[in-house]
């Protein structure tokens, strides 16, 4: 039992000594820095290695860029590491949009029926610009049906390696006719998911960013459909 005693404390005795610190730096400075879950600081921190054979796990996230995860061992030399972290090219791409996966609502403009003579005609008439706005952003269009006034564009995706994700968008338009007058509902949906899970739609969730290459189109359906 002295034996054990004394071999136990010998172990928790040298593993103290052995003990090291080893400087961590990311940029930019300002990426947040956690260490085996914890957050402990931005940019530069001071971490401690206490087993020969054992390791930290180091963690920066920063908006705007690829979130990095790493490990640093103890075996490792070195006294001070730094970091870089990469650019988000998902971010860089996209932009916040109230928009994003809800039907807004667009009333025409009575321009339209003016030109066109009756409302049928100018039904007519937008339905055309409809399908012109679209095409202008995708290659396709996967359903439309203008006895329903429906129209809606197979999904669109883009990958980002990098952060490991792809992303989906696509529209959909409704007819309404609120309170007689002619108008439609639109929306552009766009979802995310993890790069490897195929185009599943069990793997896709509802994204707060639309693609910089779609969120004009929002613009031009408001532009176009208001006013002749």
């Amino acid at each position: 039992m002295k034996n054990l005693f004394l071999l136990l404390t010998f172990s928790l005795v040298s593993s103290i000594a052995w003990a090291r610190e080893v400087k961590i730096t990311v940029s930019p400075s300002d990426a947040k820095i956690y260490i085996d879950g914890n957050y402990v600081a931005d940019g530069i921190t001071t971490a401690t290695l206490k087993r020969k054979d054992g390791f930290i796990v180091v963690k920066f996230v920063r908006d705007g860029y690829v979130t990095m995860e790493t490990k640093i061992f103890a075996a490792d030399k070195r006294i001070a590491v730094a970091f870089s972290l990469k650019r988000d090219a998902f971010f860089d791409s996209s932009i916040p949009s109230g928009n994003a996966n809800k039907f807004f609502t667009q009333e025409i403009s009575s321009d339209y029926i003016k030109k066109a003579g009756d409302a049928k005609e100018a039904s007519v008439l937008v339905w055309k610009t409809l399908h012109q706005i679209i095409l202008n952003y995708f290659e396709e269009i996967e359903s439309s049906d203008q006895l329903s006034g429906f129209i809606q564009t197979p999904w669109s995706y883009k990958t980002f390696a990098d952060a490991g994700i792809q992303i989906r968008t696509r529209v959909t338009i409704k007819e309404s006719n609120i309170g007689g007058a002619l108008t439609y509902k639109i929306k552009v949906s766009s979802e995310i998911a993890p790069v490897n899970s195929s185009h599943r739609d069990e793997y896709f969730q509802e994204s707060l960013r639309i693609l910089k290459d779609y969120e004009p189109m929002i613009s031009e359906f408001q532009a176009r459909l208001g006013k002749l």
